[in-house]
């Protein structure tokens, strides 16, 4: 019998119901599945918030949202298989049975900001469909698998996205009493029901080939039935299964499954294939959680030697001697395939920590972020970190993977791995790298006569009335600054008054943002790499190798003052949709040893200095002074510092020289790029760096080695190198 946490809380137990005559076409219980692609698991836009849970009571897969909107993840019932699980069999009635626990999203503010529109489907055509647009619809990015030839089953939350349209929205209603509503199979005069979160659910499906009828059920943990029904597909559905489609809605959404089957019911005997699952390792000992179905009888050939029989689910199995676990089941007169585990029982080394630089500042001062995988470790343990820094002192901690250590002089860092059972490792970086800035491209503050000589055109402004897919910069007064007002709070800080650099149109302060532009036509090769040279911006002509005029790529835009755009929009004239998400920027002749940083600044003004000036400064001072700065943060990811030194959120990336930068559309700006090289390059051994030189004409692959040209969302290969286009 298999145990579970409620979801984040307390404990239930869950039965498997299953009897002699069972068959299961397919389970996954994810008690042997390292991760969740081994699984069968994908996700298109997402992959990175999929995860495997565990406890000592089993484990279950895990999508987590965060702070993005609509995303889902799919599970392909044929994923590793030569056949679909359904060939060769004789099928008139199946059941679906998994389970499922949901943590709903946060609530925003405004009701509109929030989507409500988390969705369990059980689908025909799994990881093909929801990879594209087929068939005139797409599950992909938040939106509901409502198209009848394709969905076998579903439950919905009930209020959905928001929008003036949505059947489900009330204005201005306060919609967290909706947000645990759902409804089956878009029934919502039979099938509304209202489910807890943070509790489990078993969900059956049963569905009749032939009559294409289907009956649910969806219970709690213990047995309650919450609701159940009937219904029937669409005359075109075919009618067996192929995936399980999870959609969250935005933000801090959680979904976990677990136990999933495909059962169906054979004329005689007949025995499932047990499941052997390693859920402890204390140095050389193993404990083992075997699992089987109930109703049968599983047999196990030990290690040590001699035999065991059980017939309580699971069976724990405790062995310190290698050798092969060799396990099987009966069921009346039939017996199952024998399943077998070779068990070594020997100290197994954690991985090495992995160091990498994510900040570099002239001279020796980096920001070393500290990293392990602990993928590939069995059983997955939380693995901890001790460093040591040593420049004539020494300082220590103990810290978390994901810790950044701010390095401001030359020595050695130490980083050795821990986790209870297993040995430790140790790696050692030698920080002995000086840095100087080779070279700055200052967007931000790149003059009117300068942008004109480089075949800018100026453009209209952008004001708060015109939004044009560029508001923000200009509607939510996002850039400002303070000037002290000669007034103190109680706690004696100063009092100041907020000046809008660019704002509404009704600040008499506010001005609009001018805007110069490049079009596609002008940015030719020679433009491209010379312009901002060393820079290169984004023309490729990779999309057709004849085009030469840059009109397979956005224009480049110039915000004054702020930095430079990637507009999105192909071809000279400007007004058609958003057809490119990233474009890619690089620095050509350098090598992995050099590293540049890209300083941004986003169109929401999180990420702008907003100084705050001494009383009596004049607003005409205060402004110059403010648009002197560097608006964009020179902070790359280090919000977790531990040697005491001041951390702030921002943006801005810190890449080895031969990485590309993709920049996303419209709501970001290219402050300015520092490029870093040694002072001494012969010191750079500490880190396995190959010495290639950048080269924005060399070919882009994809990970099957297929040479593209067209860059969506994704991991890159060029010059032997992965990137990412996010």
């Amino acid at each position: 019998m298999k145990k579970f946490y409620l979801l984040f809380a307390a404990l239930f137990a869950f039965t498997v119901i299953a009897t002699a005559g069972t068959k299961n076409l397919y389970k996954q219980d994810f008690e042997s599945a390292g991760t969740p692609a081994d699984a069968g698991w994908k996700s298109p836009n997402l992959a990175g918030n999929m995860s495997m849970q565990s406890t000592e009571y089993g484990a279950w897969f895990r999508f987590s949202l965060g702070a993005n909107n609509n995303r889902n993840a799919v599970l392909d019932f044929n994923y590793g298989r030569e056949a679909g699980i359904f060939e060769g069999q004789d099928v008139k009635e199946y059941t679906v049975k998994f389970q499922w626990g949901f943590v709903r999203n946060s609530l925003a503010a405004k009701p509109q900001d929030t989507q409500f529109s988390t969705e369990l489907a059980l689908l025909n055509n799994s990881w093909a469909y929801v990879s594209n647009k087929s068939n005139g619809y797409n599950v992909n990015n938040g939106q509901y698998c409502t198209l009848d030839s394709i969905c076998l089953f579903s439950i919905t939350q009930l209020k959905g996205a928001y929008s003036d349209t949505n059947p489900y929205w009330i204005d201005n209603q306060d919609v967290s009493t909706h947000a645990t509503e759902f409804v089956v199979n878009r029934d919502t005069t039979n099938a509304t029901i209202t489910l807890a979160e943070g509790m489990w659910y078993d969900i059956e499906v049963t569905i009749n080939t032939e009559t294409k009828q289907t009956k649910w059920k969806i219970s709690e943990l213990e047995g309650a039935e919450v609701k159940s029904g009937e219904s029937k597909l669409a005359d075109n559905c075919d009618p067996f299964v192929k995936g399980l489609n999870v959609l969250m809605g935005r933000q801090n959404s959680v979904a976990d499954i677990d136990e999933v089957k495909v059962q169906a019911i054979t004329e005689g005997d007949y025995a499932n294939t047990p499941t052997i699952s390693l859920v402890e390792v204390d140095q050389k000992k193993r404990t083992f959680d075997i699992y089987f179905e109930e109703g049968e009888i599983l047999h196990v050939k030990k290690t040590e030697g001699g035999e065991d029989t059980a017939v309580e689910n699971p069976y724990r199995y405790i062995t310190e001697t290698s050798g092969t676990l060799e396990v099987w089941t009966e069921s009346g007169s039939a017996t199952s395939e024998h399943v077998k585990y070779d068990v070594v029982a020997e100290v197994i080394p954690l991985p090495k920590a992995a160091i990498e630089i994510i900040k570099v500042s002239e001279g020796y001062g980096k920001s070393l972020k500290m990293t392990v995988d602990n993928s590939t470790v069995p059983t997955q343990p939380n693995i901890t970190l001790t460093w040591e820094y040593s420049n004539g002192d020494k300082s220590s901690g103990e810290v978390a993977s994901g810790a950044v250590y701010a390095a401001e002089a030359q020595g050695t860092l130490t980083v050795t791995t821990h986790a209870y059972g297993f040995g430790e490792t140790t790696i050692t970086y030698e920080n002995n790298t000086d840095f100087a800035i080779d070279k700055t491209i200052d967007f931000q503050h790149t003059s009117e006569a300068d942008l004109l000589a480089k075949g800018f055109t100026e453009i209209e402004e952008l004001r708060a009335d015109k939004m044009s897919g560029e508001g923000n910069w200009t509607a939510r007064s996002r850039m400002w600054f303070g000037i002290e007002n000669g007034e103190f709070n109680e706690d004696g800080t100063a009092k100041s008054d907020t000046h809008v650099v660019w704002g509404p149109t009704t600040n008499t302060e506010a001005e609009g943002i001018r805007r110069f532009q490049l079009v596609p036509s002008k940015l030719t090769k020679e433009v491209a790499t010379t312009i901002f040279a060393p820079a290169y911006t984004w023309y490729t002509g990779e999309a057709d190798p004849a085009v030469a005029d840059g009109s397979d790529v956005p224009a480049l835009k110039m915000n004054y003052g702020i930095g430079l755009i990637n507009t999105g929009v192909k071809g000279d004239e400007q007004t058609a949709g958003i057809s490119v998400a990233n474009a890619n920027i690089g620095i050509d002749g350098l090598t992995d040893n050099d590293f540049y940083m890209v300083y941004l600044v986003a169109d929401y003004g999180s990420t702008a200095e907003h100084p705050i000036f001494p009383a009596g400064t004049s607003y005409a001072d205060a402004k110059a002074q403010y648009l002197a700065m560097n608006l964009g943060t020179a902070v790359a990811n280090a919000n977790q510092q531990i040697n005491g030194a001041n951390a702030k959120d921002g943006q801005a990336l810190v890449l080895k020289g031969t990485d590309i930068f993709g920049l996303y559309r419209i709501d970001t700006a290219i402050t300015r790029i520092d490029i870093f090289k040694s002072k001494n390059p012969t010191g750079i051994e500490t880190l396995p760096y190959n010495k290639v030189v950048s080269d924005h004409n060399a070919p882009i692959y994809n990970l099957n080695g297929v040479q593209v040209t067209t860059l969506k969302k994704g991991i890159y290969i060029k010059q032997g190198k992965k990137f990412i286009v996010r």
